[in-house]
């Protein structure tokens, strides 16, 4: 399988955690040029799709996240819904805080685009 990939929050950017069967966004992504951050990401989400993974989890733990880098995300999710097999073994969870409707309605914005499983789950402040 692919190798883990893990990349470390700053002020700008979210932590990222990528192993086989759980992947994970959690943080700030405010860049105004996220190439650099996640073209790496996505080299790697298509890498792991070719071995033709069995479930997968994504978590995308977003305290805020600005729209260069809602599109990268976006592309990113796509790679997994190009494969029927794989796109049914999928699970995407949006977590956003209680009380934050930006937040959630980018959730439910994003899971009208993407035919799979997705939850969208409210969290305490």
């Amino acid at each position: 399988m692919t190798e883990e990939l893990q990349i470390e929050k700053t002020r700008y950017t979210p932590h990222i955690h990528l192993r086989e069967g759980d992947i994970c966004f959690e943080g700030r992504s405010v860049l105004n040029d996220p190439y650099h951050l996640y073209q790496p990401v996505y080299k790697w989400i298509k890498e792991y799709v070719q071995q033709k993974p069995s479930d997968t989890r994504i978590d995308l733990k977003f305290e805020y996240i600005n729209t260069s880098s809602m599109k990268w995300v976006f592309e990113i999710l796509r790679v997994f819904l190009k494969d029927p097999g794989i796109k049914e073994k999928l699970n995407v969870n949006w977590y956003y805080e209680e009380g934050d409707d930006d937040m959630k309605e980018l959730g439910e914005i994003l899971k009208s685009f993407l035919n799979t499983s997705f939850q969208l789950i409210e969290t305490p402040e």
